[in-house]
């Protein structure tokens, strides 16, 4: 029983950027007014394609959760800083939930965990960094992807919150989760795939 699961959780770290793109696209495509790299991803929140904007921040921040927990956590074990790292990946799950739950007019609420969001998954980069270099659970490339986004995420957090920096950081963690949740279903599979003794 917990093969299929982890397959299935390991399935949702593919179809969280995915959804994301296609509704993301869709959204922009809705609304004339959105230009890429000039306005707010969460601008579309409030827009002609909200719907599509919001179910796509809602549906990834579900599957990412389900990512987290069901298809990382098994290939890197319950021991510090692995779980802090998938933890803190869950808890940025809930948060990106909740930016399609507290749009740009719910003030405050809506800044608050748009932060909560990215430093989250800042923090959740930093421990999987240290947990994939440590125990070399997803092999070198994955150690890379995760310790470049973790860098460059620092760099637009020092460069300042704009429309710029938030799109390149979108863009660089759903790069990060695209490629993380490829290598471990790749691996997953590889290995059910081997021969036993």
């Amino acid at each position: 029983m917990r093969r299929p699961v982890e397959l299935a959780g390991a399935a949702c770290g593919i179809a969280a950027p995915l959804w994301f793109l296609a509704l993301y696209a869709t959204a922009m495509r809705l609304d004339p007014g959105y230009v890429f790299y000039l306005n707010y991803l969460s601008d579309l929140g409030v827009s002609p394609g909200a719907w599509a904007f919001n179910s796509a921040v809602i549906g990834a921040g579900a599957l990412t959760i389900a990512f987290a927990i069901l298809g990382l956590l098994p290939a890197l074990g319950r021991k510090w800083p692995a779980l802090g790292g998938v933890g803190m990946l869950a808890v940025g799950g809930a948060f990106l939930m909740c930016v399609g739950v507290f749009t740009e007019d719910a003030g405050d609420a809506h800044k608050i965990v748009s932060v909560g969001f990215f430093m989250s998954v800042l923090v959740a980069l930093l421990l999987l960094a240290v947990t994939l270099w440590r125990t070399g659970a997803l092999g070198r490339l994955a150690s890379f992807i995760t310790t470049a986004t973790l860098a460059l995420g620092a760099l637009m957090l020092l460069w300042g919150f704009n429309p710029q920096t938030e799109t390149v950081a979108v863009l660089a963690e759903v790069a990060w989760g695209l490629s993380i949740a490829t290598i471990r279903t790749w691996r997953f599979l590889k290995a059910g795939a081997a021969p036993t003794n």
